[in-house]
This record gives C-alpha cells, sequence and structure tokens, in this order.
C-alpha cells in the first residue's frame, strides 16, 4: 500500500492505516491466513495489459456538488464543495475529502466485508478494469472505516505499482479512493509468463538463485513492475524476480533481477 500512502500524503491526507484480512474467492480465514487467492477468470496468455483511465462520467465520489474541471499545470482536477478529484497525465487518479466533510461521517457501505469488497470491485471493473486481472481483494481497516483495494497480476504475477482502491459510505459515495492501471506491453508479460513458468521447476529455481548474490537466494517471486503513479508518459514496465532481503543490522529491502540473474536497479 506503499504507493496509497504516497499518493494520499501528495494530496494532503493526515494519515491511513492498513491490514489485509480477506482475499477475493476465498474464505475470510484462510486469507486471513496468508491464503493464496486468484480471479476466477484468465487473461489471454502473453496477451499486453491495456491500460484503463479513469472515467470522471462514472465516478461515485463524494464531491458535495457539481464538480467543476480546474487544472493544475499537467494534473487535471475535478473539485466539488466537499472533496476533489485529481488526475496525472500518467492516468493516476485520487480522490480526498475536504477535511470535516459530512460524507466521513457516515458508516462503511455494507457491514458484510465481502458485499463491500464485491461492490468496489464492481465499481472499478465499471471503470473497465479486466475482472481477469483482479487476483485479489484486501479490507483496509481504519478509524475511518474499510478501504477495499485490489491487487492487480496476471496468471498469478504481481503487477506492483497498479492501485485501486475506494472506500464507500453508507449513501453508496466514496469518501476515499485512488486508481492507476496502466498498460503493460505484451513482451514484458510475455517475459514474466516465460521465468514464472521456469522457475516453477525446482531444478531451474536452483540453478537461477545460484546466480544470484548469497544473500539473495532466499524465497522470491516474478513480478511485473512499471513506473510509478507520477511518472510522465510513456510508462515504463519490465518483469523481474524480487527477493527480500535482511541486512546484517536488521533492515530489510527487496532487489530485483533480469531473468539472466542480473541486477535490476531502476527505481519504480
Amino acid at each position: 500500500m506503499l504507493l496509497r500512502i504516497c499518493a494520499i500524503a501528495m494530496l494532503g491526507c493526515a494519515g491511513c492505516s492498513s491490514s489485509v484480512v480477506l482475499a477475493d474467492g476465498e474464505a475470510a480465514g484462510a486469507a486471513a491466513n496468508g491464503g493464496p487467492a486468484s480471479s476466477t477468470t484468465s487473461c489471454p496468455s502473453g496477451a499486453a495489459l491495456h491500460g484503463v483511465d479513469y472515467d470522471i462520467s462514472k465516478s461515485r465520489f463524494a464531491f458535495g456538488s457539481k464538480p467543476q474541471r480546474m487544472d493544475t499545470g499537467s494534473m487535471v482536477r475535478w473539485v466539488g464543495a466537499h472533496g476533489v478529484v485529481a488526475i496525472q497525465p500518467s492516468g493516476w487518479e485520487m480522490g480526498i475529502m475536504n477535511a470535516g466533510a459530512p460524507e466521513e461521517s457516515l458508516a462503511d457501505w455494507s457491514p458484510d466485508a465481502d458485499a463491500l469488497g464485491a461492490h468496489v470491485k464492481a465499481y472499478f471493473l465499471s471503470m473497465g478494469a479486466p475482472a481477469c486481472e483482479v487476483a485479489r481483494v484486501n479490507v483496509d481497516g481504519g478509524s475511518g472505516g474499510r478501504t477495499i483495494a485490489l491487487a492487480r497480476a496476471v496468471e498469478g504475477i504481481p503487477v506492483a505499482e497498479s492501485i485501486a482502491f475506494a472506500h464507500f459510505n453508507a449513501n453508496d459515495e466514496s469518501t476515499s479512493e485512488g486508481f492507476f492501471w496502466p498498460a503493460v506491453p505484451a513482451d514484458v508479460v510475455a517475459a514474466a509468463e516465460s521465468l514464472h513458468a521456469q522457475l516453477a521447476d525446482l531444478a531451474a529455481l536452483a540453478a537461477y538463485q545460484a546466480k544470484l548474490p548469497e544473500e539473495a537466494r532466499g524465497e522470491g517471486q516474478v513480478v511485473i513492475h512499471h513506473s510509478s503513479s507520477v511518472a510522465t508518459p510513456p510508462i515504463s514496465a519490465a518483469a523481474t524476480y524480487d527477493v527480500d532481503v535482511t541486512s546484517a543490522l536488521g533492515g530489510g529491502t527487496t532487489e530485483s533481477f533480469d531473468a539472466d540473474g542480473n541486477a535490476v536497479t531502476t527505481t519504480w
């Protein structure tokens, strides 16, 4: 949720807390214990992931009045009496409420986590997000109610920097949301799927890990990365093998490697 936290901070959020407790298509208990979850449909193998733009005509954000477009530099802003939606040139969208907005004091749209998750998922599918790319539905609990976040993936491979989250109140209005679902080229998807299939073989995995620095030979996963939400188009993307590495001082970092085991130093 780092992108979400950073993005909200850019628009002035005082803070947020998160806890993943629910996976789409599985019992809540299994998800709470870290069980895997996948979408019920599959994307075409090796096909490009098409970018999805936020559709203001389908927005359910709690503006408090008819929003007016007020551009700031290259950023498009839709401003209402009680809140604002901002859209970066990259396609990144964020909506936050003004301090003291009455819509934020309302209860969640539903007390049922499954129903709430399905509702928010349907909201982003209406924007054009493909169902086959929604691999997980997470519930993010905090003092302001429960926010639903969708995890993007293709064939079980996470698309790390994509975001889609929203909190819906009892009036069926979003009081906090973010959306960034850019295109990923077919060659990047194909490379990720090929590496994922290769490393599913234990002997091939061992041979690959032998190429990595000793501290990075622990458990890892194939990931698709793309440019951050504030990047200037065109968006770049790459398939990597990511490993969480713990330093001698106890700190941790994620290191990325290409299909040949070479370090990838791009900051996504």
